[in-house]
Parts: structure tokens; C-alpha cells; sequence
């Protein structure tokens, strides 16, 4: 065992009394934000999974890690009950039926804004599809690498450069939208 390392079992003895001090704390929020002590339940142990697979890199304020990474996890959670509860509805409903005008108006919509977005320069199209899939303004930036502060410029100017894009492939087209 190297000097100064804790080995396996003091690590052991440090997660468990982490759990023990914080588990019923982050209950407590998720229960709020969920509305279910199960389910909250539920999250918080994926939270604390999260903690021992993938500590923090500065665990000075441990607490407040271990409420956002349970906030995230039980938002990414509500998220995706709620896209079951919409696919179950849709199935329940039974087929779409759609007439055949509007099947073709949909696909001759999709072609222009593909056509749009292809015009773009890479950097534009990728901030507005990333900000259209739900990505906050912090994930943008790092994924584009610019600064935070600079998102909402840089998507308000490729919005404008889509929509002329978008209304020039209207208008020389056949006029179908």
C-alpha cells in the first residue's frame, strides 16, 4: 500500500460515512423534486454510484455535488417517464391517420430546413441543433468551445441566417412550404 493512500477498506469506511451523513439529505431534495420517496430512493443510489465510480474532482463541498449530480439524474428521469407516457398515449390512440396533402407539405418542410441547415457554416447549424435537442447555453459553449456569454449571440445570428436561408428555399421552390 503506498505511503499517504488510503487503502481499500479505510476508502470503504470514508464512502460508507459519506452515505450514512448525506444519503438522507439527498432523499429528502429528490423526494421534493419528484414527488415519490421511491423513486427518489431510487435516484439517490444511482447518485451515490455516481460518487463512488466518479468522485468529484474537488469534494470541498460534497454535499452540494451530491445534490446536483441526484437534481440531474432525477431531471433526466422525469424526462424520459414522460416520453414513455407520451409513446404509451400515442399507441393507445391507434395510428395516425394523415391525408395525403399534408404527408407531402410535411416531407417538402423537411427537405427546405435540411436544405437551410446544410447552407450554414458548421458552427451555426450545430448551435442551433444542439440548442433545438434541449442543451443548456453552458453546454453549447463547451461544445463549441466558446464562451458561455457568447451563446445567445451566436444563436440569435444563425437563427436570422436560417430563416433568410430558409425563406430564400421558399420562395424558389415550387411555393410549397
Amino acid at each position: 500500500m503506498a505511503e499517504g493512500r488510503p487503502g481499500k477498506l479505510e476508502g470503504e469506511r470514508a464512502f460508507e460515512e459519506t452515505f450514512r451523513r448525506y444519503y438522507p439529505g439527498v432523499v429528502r431534495h429528490l423526494t421534493f423534486l419528484l414527488g415519490q420517496r421511491a423513486a427518489a430512493e431510487e435516484i439517490a443510489q444511482e447518485t451515490f454510484l455516481k460518487l463512488y465510480t466518479e468522485p468529484p474532482p474537488r469534494p470541498e463541498n460534497l454535499e452540494g455535488w451530491l445534490l446536483q449530480v441526484g437534481s440531474r439524474l432525477a431531471l433526466n428521469a422525469l424526462r424520459g417517464e414522460r416520453r414513455r407516457w407520451r409513446r404509451e398515449e400515442r399507441l393507445a390512440r391507434g395510428p395516425e391517420v394523415v391525408p395525403l396533402e399534408e404527408t407531402v407539405l410535411r416531407r417538402e418542410t423537411v427537405r427546405l430546413v435540411r436544405r437551410a441547415l446544410e447552407a450554414l457554416a458548421p458552427r451555426d447549424r450545430l448551435a442551433l441543433l444542439l440548442r433545438h435537442t434541449g442543451f443548456t447555453y453552458r453546454e453549447i459553449a463547451s461544445a463549441l468551445g466558446i464562451n458561455p456569454n457568447s451563446v445567445g449571440t451566436v444563436l440569435a445570428r444563425a437563427q436570422r441566417k436560417f430563416l433568410a436561408l430558409y425563406r430564400a428555399e421558399l420562395g424558389g421552390g415550387d411555393g410549397v412550404p
